[in-house]
C-alpha cells in the first residue's frame, strides 16, 4: 500500500501551540493512566477527580486535556493508534526514548509545525553550524499567508505567541540547544522508538521499502543510511530480520504484530 495522494482540500493552519505547549510531563502522565485503564473517558474523569496533572484552573486542566486527546487519540494515517502508544510509554526504557515517541503525533496533529519543520528546519538543520531564529520563523509565516488566508488574520502579538512557542517545541524534542542559544541539533533516535514506528508502518502493509522511506523518518531529519543503521541496530536486539541485496531489501519482524513486540521484548 502507496502513501496515499494529499487531498486537494486546502489545509487549514491553527494557533494552538501557543496555548498549551509541548505538554511533555502532562501527556506521558495521561497516557500511561490511559495504558492502565483502557478507556480514555474514564482516564480524564481520573486525572480531573486526583487532579493528577496538578493544575490549580480547571479551564488550563480542559484544555490540556483537550490537546493530548487531539494528538493522540486521532487517526494518523501512519502512526500506531494511541493505545499503542500509551502502552510503549509504559515501558522500562529511557524516557528520551517515550518523548521521541510523541512527537511525530503533535506534527501530524499541527499541519503547521509540521509543514515548518520539514520545508525550514530540515533544511538548516544540514548546514554546517546551523541555528533558527525568530525572525526566520516569521519569515515562514508570513509567506504561507499568501496561500493561506488565516494566517492573515493572526495579529503580530498571536505571531510571537507562537513563535516562541515552536522555539520551546524544538527545545523540549532535543532539536534546539536551551535557551538563549538557537543552535538546531539533528536528535539521535532511540533504537527502541525507531522499533515501535517500524513496527506500525509495517502493521499497515507497506512494504519494507516503502516503510523505510515513510515521510515519518523525515521528521527526525534521517537520511536513508541513518534508517538503515538503526534497523541493524534492531536486528542486532533480535526484533528484526533484515538482508538487503542491492536493491531488494528484505524486513521481518520477529514478532507477530506491534502489540506483540510490546508486551513480550519491552516486558
Amino acid at each position: 500500500m502507496k502513501e496515499k495522494m494529499k487531498s486537494s482540500k486546502q489545509v487549514v493552519y491553527k494557533a494552538d501551540l501557543q496555548r498549551v505547549g509541548s505538554l511533555v510531563d502532562e501527556s506521558l502522565t495521561s497516557l500511561s493512566e490511559y495504558a492502565r485503564i483502557g478507556s480514555w473517558k474514564e482516564t480524564e474523569k481520573l486525572i480531573r477527580q486526583r487532579n493528577l496533572l496538578s493544575k490549580r484552573s480547571s479551564t488550563t486542566l480542559q484544555g490540556i486535556l483537550a490537546a493530548i486527546r487531539r494528538r493522540f487519540l486521532s487517526n494518523h494515517e501512519f502512526l500506531p493508534n494511541g493505545y499503542l502508544l500509551a502502552k510503549f510509554v509504559t515501558k522500562d526504557i529511557p524516557k528520551i526514548a517515550k518523548i521521541q515517541a510523541l512527537y511525530p503525533y503533535i506534527c501530524e496533529s499541527d499541519q503547521l509545525i509540521k509543514t515548518l519543520i520539514l520545508n525550514v528546519v530540515a533544511r538548516k538543520i544540514k548546514t554546517f553550524n546551523s541555528t533558527l531564529t525568530k525572525p526566520d520563523i516569521l519569515s515562514f509565516i508570513e509567506n504561507e499567508q499568501k496561500h493561506h488566508v488565516e494566517l492573515r488574520k493572526w495579529s503580530d502579538y498571536l505571531k510571537k505567541r507562537w513563535i516562541r512557542g515552536f522555539l520551546a517545541f524544538l527545545r523540549d524534542f532535543g532539536i534546539m540547544e536551551k535557551a538563549p542559544s538557537n543552535k538546531l541539533i539533528k536528535p539521535l533516535l532511540r533504537v527502541e522508538t525507531f522499533t515501535f514506528f517500524m513496527l506500525g508502518l509495517l502493521q499497515k502493509n507497506l512494504t519494507p521499502h516503502e516503510a523505510l522511506h515513510n515521510t515519518i523518518w523525515r521528521l527526525y531529519f534521517m537520511e536513508d543510511l541513518d534508517v538503515e543503521q538503526l534497523l541493524i541496530n534492531a536486528q542486532a536486539r533480535g526484533w528484526f530480520y533484515y538482508s538487503k541485496a542491492g536493491d531488494i531489501i528484505e524486513v521481518k519482524p520477529r514478532c507477530k504484530s506491534l502489540e506483540g513486540w510490546l508486551n513480550e521484548c519491552l516486558g
